[in-house]
């Protein structure tokens, strides 16, 4: 349960809390639904966070309701925890889902990457504001994991540099910056009583596919949302072998979280693994 001392400094935010429940789902923070006297709220916290945890993810928050997507409101925020609206369920609308994900790229940005580092996960990823994409991603996203990966062959190694020559000027492609939620799995889209509302951002700027291909790694998106999704956006030249590639990189993150930082063996590295080599002709 959460300690008096918390819900003490919460209550001239929330009032006087009648009633706290754990919530199920969350692999990285503790969940929790606050009521009180004036309504539900949702409490995120964490047993040791890494500095800077919540407020990443408050600046996402915020940074995607400033470009017109539905998120919960923040209402505080510390080193040990995130103050939510709560958001109550309501009707499944993935078509809607698609249209404001597709809204939100459409919109564009003058950039690749962001002004500040932020967390997926507790893995803090390294942004900065850069020109080329193609760099971005394989220096900020796929180098900066296998960096952090040990035991790695000098055969690993190889392969993964000639994978980077090899999909290069498919990275070349991207046709403008979009400002990304950077960590669209299922369980980050709920759908609320006022329609889909977004939650648990990654925020930088980068290549839309980026979010389509997290959307089709682990399923839960219906084809509603892709219809809403491409109703407003045309697809992509090499449009698959480009999600192929943007897979990779929560692939290498799965793998240090779950599997840690020797873990060329796992079940995650292996699915990256296996894409690479598609690609490099093993």
């Amino acid at each position: 349960m959460l300690p008096a001392s918390l819900l003490a400094e919460l209550r001239p935010v929330t009032g006087e809390i009648g009633k706290v429940t754990a919530l199920a789902g969350g692999d990285i923070a503790h969940a929790w639904r606050l009521r009180s006297q004036k309504g539900e709220f949702f409490l995120k916290t964490h047993r040791n966070p890494p500095p800077g945890f919540f407020a990443s993810e408050a600046e996402g928050l915020r940074s995607l309701e400033q470009r017109g997507v539905r998120v919960p409101r923040v209402l505080a925020c510390t080193e040990s925890y995130l103050l939510l609206e709560y958001i109550a369920p309501g009707q499944h609308d993935y078509r809607k889902a698609g249209a404001m994900l597709a809204s939100l790229h459409a919109a564009g940005e003058g950039f690749y990457g962001a002004a500040q580092d932020n967390y997926l996960a507790t893995l803090l990823q390294p942004n900065g504001l850069v020109a080329d994409w193609a760099e971005f991603y394989l220096k900020n996203r796929l180098g900066f994991c296998l960096r952090k990966m040990r035991h790695m062959s000098e055969r690993e190694n190889a392969l993964w540099q000639k994978f980077a020559e090899k999909v290069r000027p498919l990275l070349g492609e991207c046709p403008s910056p979009a400002w990304l939620h950077g960590d669209l799995w299922s369980g980050n889209l709920l759908m609320g009583k006022d329609g889909p509302c977004f939650i648990d951002p990654a925020c930088y700027a980068g290549d839309p596919l980026i979010d389509i291909a997290m959307t089709r790694l682990f399923g839960g998106f219906s084809q509603a949302f892709y219809d809403g999704y491409y109703g407003e956006l045309p697809r992509r030249a090499h449009e698959d072998e480009l999600i192929r590639i943007y897979q990779l990189y929560p692939l290498l993150v799965h793998a240090l979280l779950f599997d840690g930082a020797a873990c060329r063996y796992s079940g995650y590295y292996s699915r990256a693994a296996a894409i690479r080599d598609w690609f490099v002709g093993i």
